[in-house]
């Protein structure tokens, strides 16, 4: 996650269209929907996306600067910078946008709530020179680059810790001129031979030695050949185990360089590979991040200390300790010998295994301190084993002289041993000396050539001469494979090309020798130390192959057998095994596994708390990793209190600390902001900008991208015009100063864009985003995940416009980009899945789109825990999606739980009106009207509290003034239409279409309240407003030409309707085409009129319906389809063609049952409504099936003692008692007033029909005195309804009562 910022501005929007109702959308900025008129009239579609200016969060709509990598921001390479005087952005890595504090560190996250819902910034400021790739978040080692010399130097402090005070006894150079040493350099390489040397400078050889970092990390071989004492009359592993690779060396010879490599690598790809571009360090790879090889162990600090506890060799010892050491050593050299780590090349001065005892004691002492170093050597015990050898080169030298050839060996092998202890000036020496020693001799020998060539590769390698030593090795190998010298020493050539090759990114090549030295290595010393290293060494090397290739390569396996070795040989708490862990975490975090990473970092720093202590800076730089891990894990907390650990320990050193200091500050920030903890966010920033300021000034590249967030958390604050002021004051510095790179600016161009969204200026906001790409395309191309977060928001802004096709490619290329990252973790797949899931809902898929939310939903839940903006945000979104499906209850309950955690985090803010708002359409719809009014009289009051004179203040107060109406609240109603109207005028001036959009649904509601004339007047005004913008035949026009219509149909002014829907439906025909939606619209309000003026016996109704039928149905809108139908059916039944109207009202209820299923409640409406028509047309025993299918449905969802269940008892009493099965009709009634004296249900006409009918029944079975009863019941209720004594109800009671014998007794 490194190279990616977080942040894009999610905003969600909620396209919907609903019946009688507009939805809002919280996720940022909602898009909020006007719904359409039944059937009837087509109310204008008034897209308002509630886009949240304030507040952004962490979640989908909200922004964010900054992610991960932003966490580290500033890392420590740019001390490095500093002192250099290098560009501090060239270190400054891209990263991606979306959550983790992301590249506004470079990277700023504007949190997105619904409205700034927050985006994480993500790539935004994506991938470039100027962010700071947060090392420490991105890759956790913090820039290996500089941390790496601090680590080692922190480590050698440990070592100081754990040892006394030591002589530096084989510091052999430090008692040496510069001249002395530049002479013996000089006589190694001014000897001209066949191996191709050239003359060069010694002095320019020398001054190259420490300034290269490609022999900066190479650490010590240690073999468990020798574990202790008590191994020491054993053999060594060798002969237990014997590879594929030694099989071939001893039987047929026939392993040849090109197995190594290959033949296309060895001849030419090879050669080409390893000579042509050495010299340049490779950009990237594991082994840049951790360390190639093992530093040497902790307890060979000491020269007086090994593990084998020997102090003094005696080949004269008669006592049985000092013969056990002298054994001891003297087997080591005898394997030393075999295989192949000393050679002599001189038989009667090596002494083979069986004659090695028989020489005198000076020679049989040096020999045998020549194995105890060996022996030290493999186990990594480097001090002892450099002791060892100096004592051996001392006797050797007494015996034969200083210049006799047998000391090359030894000053081989100390050349080795000061190479493990990073002492490459040292090991020089030796090398020189080992070349002219092994040049007195006779070098066309084969074996004395390899060695001349393998002593000159090293020398050069140490030297930082990659491609001399490159070439010498090579040669080196091709003598040894002639002569099949598969020993140690060439082992010890392979593994040093192996390391060459890998410092400067020749992955393929070093892998290779890494293994073929390995597998020497094993086959002769089976579990020791130089193994451990091997595997170490090669599995880093693999490590960078996986990470660059993004494929497998089964590093994990060789790093974790080196840990398995590292602890066989050393306790639990050891250096060496802490570096192979610290491996490991990078590997996973570089994998994006930092679930495993923070593991494998938790137990490095537990180790280095025992090894150094608790307030050791090497603890401090593990803190740095692990909490970055846990920070990309979404555990902030543990984040928090692992950096703020850091911290502490940091703030201990009494040097100055500031940078480091200000980078801590910078990743608590970051978590806090990804915990919205805004308050604790911003004032750790504004420290961070502080320092940054004093160490780097103004204008740089640490000071701006610390703005950008600040701006962020500011616009999470709802601070819209502070955000916006500070991403202009970044945008100001970057125009004037050289020292601000591209991406930096159009970081400050996206935060400026979301300030604007969040302040409803879209064409600000838009002109801003595009700016901001423009510079990012330029700068990172087409391809970088850091322009995601820009699609993004762009998205948003089509949404808010309308413009869903945009919206959707947006969203579709935010989505494309992200999945380019590489190492993704939970929370960017998270994201991913959320805005698959808009496009989803944006296209109609509410299923799929339910589907992604969940999925996002249970990720985000993982990341967060218990309440986040994020979290409530997917709630918002998860709820407009049952919304749209009709299933009310759980959308009700994901509202629910979105507003609980929305007014925790936010308090009275925007998005909690948005959940309010849409809590109340839901009430509404479930005619819980009290609960309804409730929350939109809160969601109301913060709305006008909040936006003000906000742009946006005009579209909710549509909204809710529409769904005020549908509550019948009209007081309420017209007041925010009145209010709207105000605020648009004020903004826009009289003729502007927002304008003419308020008055055209301003004319609807006074028309439904039957205020007509007021009505009219406002349609008129919108007609001319619309008619001045757009022209006498726009479909704008046509639009409030219909509404009119509408109007005056229910006003009984006939003619005037057909003239304005005539008008209407002709503009509609020319400008829409003759199958469009709203061309269908018309024509069923057109038929339904003539239905209206009684025009029925023609074909003046049924034509217009019959084509507004054909249009519905092809473009599929069934509820339109079904509205059509019972407008045909209608003029059916006025004619009584009750067989057709039947037919129809067939085909209505199959369209239900295929929408809603056979259970559902619409579809017992649609059984009731075609059993009414049966019964009308006589056909009774259909109409008793149909009744029954109704009360089979509304049992099964209501339960049998519900009044629904009661009206279709009545429905069925009343056919039985038009069949005289006055049993069955006796039953049923009865059953119908029980439920309803249950239900407590108030007297209304249906009652007092039953009544009416229960007593007729009473009647004919004799029971006259309670039919008496029944039927004053039933007019008592007519008279509470307040029915006119004339009305015929009562007029044809009184007539049943004076007919009925003791009827005058009721008068």
């Amino acid at each position: 996650q490194s190279d990616r910022s977080l942040g894009a501005h999610e905003i969600q929007t909620n396209n919907r269209d609903t019946t009688q109702r507009a939805s809002i959308k919280s996720s940022d900025l909602e898009d909020v929907f006007a719904s359409e008129e039944v059937e009837r009239m087509d109310s204008e579609l008034i897209q308002n996306n509630d886009r949240e200016m304030f507040l952004p969060n962490n979640g989908h709509s909200r922004h964010s600067f900054g992610k991960s990598s932003d966490l580290d921001d500033v890392s420590a390479s740019e001390q490095v910078e500093i002192i250099d005087q290098e560009l501090i952005e060239n270190d400054y890595n891209s990263m991606r946008m979306h959550n983790r504090p992301s590249r506004l560190d470079a990277a700023s996250e504007v949190s997105s709530m619904d409205s700034f819902a927050s985006p994480v910034f993500r790539s935004q400021f994506g991938n470039n020179d100027s962010f700071s790739s947060l090392d420490s978040l991105a890759s956790p080692t913090h820039d290996m680059r500089v941390n790496e010399a601090q680590r080692q130097a922190a480590e050698r402090d440990v070592k100081d810790t754990k040892t006394d005070d030591i002589d530096q006894v084989a510091d052999v150079s430090f008692t040496k001129t510069d001249d002395d040493h530049l002479e013996e350099i000089s006589q190694a390489v001014d000897v001209a031979d066949e191996g191709g040397m050239t003359q060069q400078n010694p002095r320019e050889l020398m001054e190259k030695e420490l300034s290269s970092s490609s022999r900066s990390r190479l650490l010590p071989d240690k073999a468990s050949s020798f574990h202790s004492r008590a191994s020491r009359g054993s053999k060594p592993h060798p002969e237990k185990k014997t590879s594929f690779l030694l099989e071939r060396m001893s039987s047929d010879n026939s392993m040849s360089v090109r197995d190594i490599f290959g033949d296309d690598n060895f001849d030419g790809g090879f050669e080409a590979s390893a000579l042509t571009d050495v010299d340049g360090f490779q950009a990237s790879g594991l082994a840049n991040d951790v360390a190639l090889h093992l530093e040497h162990s902790t307890k060979s600090m000491s020269s007086y200390f090994s593990t084998d506890g020997i102090d003094h060799i005696d080949p004269r010892a008669t006592c049985h300790e000092g013969q056990d050491d002298f054994d001891f050593a003297m087997k080591a050299y005898a394997n030393g010998i075999k295989y192949g780590h000393f050679d002599f090349h001189d038989g009667d001065a090596a002494g083979d295994e069986n004659t090695a005892w028989e020489c005198n004691d000076q020679v049989l002492a040096a020999r045998a301190y020549m194995g105890l170093g060996f022996a030290r050597q493999c186990k990594g015990e480097l001090e002892s084993s450099l002791d060892a050898y100096t004592k051996s080169l001392d006797l050797w030298e007494d015996e034969v002289g200083e210049n006799n050839p047998v000391n090359a060996s030894i000053q081989f092998a100390m050349g080795t041993v000061l190479i493990e202890m990073q002492r490459q000036l040292d090991a020089s020496d030796h090398f020189a000396k080992a070349i002219y020693l092994l040049k007195s001799r006779n070098p066309a020998d084969g074996g004395i050539r390899a060695s001349i060539l393998s002593t000159e590769g090293m020398l050069f390698s140490v030297l930082g001469e990659a491609n001399r030593a490159i070439e010498f090795f090579r040669q080196a190998v091709l003598l040894y494979q002639s002569d099949g010298s598969m020993n140690l020493k060439f082992a010890t050539v392979m593994f040093e090309m192996g390391s060459i090759l890998s410092q400067h990114g020749h992955y393929d090549d070093s892998v290779n020798c890494f293994k073929f030295a390995l597998e020497i290595r094993e086959a002769l010393l089976g579990d020791s130390f130089v193994v451990a290293r091997t595997h170490y060494s090669l599995g880093v090397t693999k490590a960078s192959q996986e990470l660059e290739a993004n494929t497998d390569n089964a590093s994990a396996s060789h790093l974790e057998e080196a840990l398995r070795i590292c602890q066989l040989e050393f306790e639990a708490e050891h250096l060496q095994s802490a570096i192979i862990i610290h491996a490991l975490g990078v590997l996973n975090e570089r994998k994006g596994d930092f679930l495993s990473a923070s593991g494998w970092f938790a137990k490095e720093r537990s180790m280095r708390k025992i090894l150094s202590g608790e307030d050791h800076e090497t603890v401090a730089s593990v803190s740095v990793d692990l909490g970055t891990c846990y920070y990309n894990s979404g555990k902030y907390d543990l984040a928090i209190s692992t950096f703020e650990d850091g911290l502490r320990i940091i703030l201990l050193a009494e040097n100055d600390r500031s940078l480091e200091v200000a980078e801590a500050l910078y990743k608590i920030a970051s978590c806090h902001d990804s915990l919205c903890n805004y308050e604790e966010s911003l004032e750790k920033f504004l420290e961070v900008k502080k320092i940054r300021e004093a160490l780097f000034g103004v204008e740089s590249s640490p000071v701006i991208q610390t703005m950008l967030r600040i701006g962020n958390i500011l616009l999470c604050q709802g601070e819209v015009t502070k955000a916006l002021d500070c991403f202009s004051e970044v945008l100001g510095i970057g125009y004037a100063s050289d020292n601000v790179n591209a991406v930096e600016v159009a970081n400050a161009l996206y935060g400026r864009g979301c300030a604007q969204f969040c302040g409803f200026h879209l064409a600000d906001a838009m002109k801003s985003f595009s700016e901001s790409l423009n510079w990012k395309l330029a700068a990172l191309g087409e391809d970088d995940p850091g322009l995601a977060c820009i699609f993004y928001q762009m998205a948003h802004v089509y949404l808010e416009q309308s413009e869903t096709e945009e919206a959707i490619t947006c969203f579709e290329e935010y989505a494309r980009l992200q999945k380019l990252e590489t190492q993704r973790n939970l929370h960017d797949n998270a994201e991913i899945c959320y805005a698959e899931g808009i496009v989803a809902k944006l296209k109609g898929r509410q299923d799929a789109a339910l589907s992604f939310y969940q999925q996002a939903l249970a990720m985000f839940a993982t990341l967060f825990g218990g309440d986040h903006e994020k979290v409530a945000s997917i709630h918002f979104d998860i709820g407009c999606v049952y919304s749209a499906m009709g299933n009310y209850e759980d959308a009700l309950s994901h509202f629910q739980n979105c507003l609980l955690q929305r007014r925790k985090l936010l308090g009275s803010h925007v998005d909690v009106a948005n959940t309010l708002y849409e809590m109340a359409s839901i009430y509404s719809q479930q005619d819980s009207v009290q609960l309804a009014v409730k929350c939109l009289t809160e969601s109301d009051r913060i709305w006008k509290a909040k936006l003000k004179n906000n742009e946006k203040l005009t579209s909710v107060l549509v909204l809710s003034a529409k769904l005020w109406k549908s509550l019948q609240c009209y007081q309420a109603a017209e007041e925010n239409f009145e209010k709207a109207l105000e605020h648009a005028i004020s903004l826009y001036g009289q003729e502007h279409e927002l304008v003419s959009s308020i008055l055209l649904s301003l004319g609807e509601f006074l028309q439904e309240i039957n205020q007509i004339q007021q009505s009219l007047f406002c349609f008129d005004e919108s007609i001319h407003v619309r008619t001045a913008l757009h022209g006498a035949d726009s479909p704008n026009v046509a639009e409030v030409e219909y509404s009119k219509g509408v109007a005056l149909l229910f006003q009984g002014d006939f003619e005037a309707a057909s003239n304005c829907l005539t008008r209407a439906l002709t503009i509609r025909q020319k400008h829409l085409g003759p199958m469009d939606g709203a061309v269908g619209d018309t024509l069923n309000t057109i038929g339904f009129l003539q239905l209206r003026m009684g025009n029925i016996s023609g074909q003046e109704a049924l034509d217009p319906l019959t084509e507004a039928l054909e249009i519905r149905r092809a473009i599929g809108n069934m509820a339109k389809v079904i509205s059509t139908l019972q407008n045909i059916g209608s003029v059916y039944k006025k004619r009584k063609e009750y067989d057709s109207c039947i037919e129809i009202h067939s085909e209505i209820l199959s369209i239900r049952q295929d929408e809603f299923g056979a259970h559902d409640l619409c579809v017992a409406d649609a059984w009731i409504n075609l059993a009414n028509l049966q019964t009308s047309g006589g056909r009774l025993v259909e109409a008793t099936v149909s009744y029954e299918e109704a009360l089979r449905i509304r049992t099964l969802v209501k339960g049998y003692n519900h009044m629904s269940v009661a009206q279709v008892l009545f429905k069925l009493g009343s056919l039985n008692l038009r069949q005289n099965n006055y049993t069955d009709a006796k039953q049923l009634f009865e059953e119908y007033m029980r439920i309803r004296a249950e239900e407590e249900a108030d007297p209304d006409e249906e009652m007092a029909q039953a009544l009416t009918l229960m007593g007729d029944l009473q009647k004919e079975t004799g029971e006259k005195s309670k039919a008496q009863i029944n039927w004053s019941s039933a007019q008592e209720i007519y008279q509470q309804l307040d029915y006119p004594d004339s009305h015929p109800k009562l007029r044809k009671l009184r007539a049943r009562q004076k007919a009925s014998p003791f009827g005058w007794l009721l008068k």
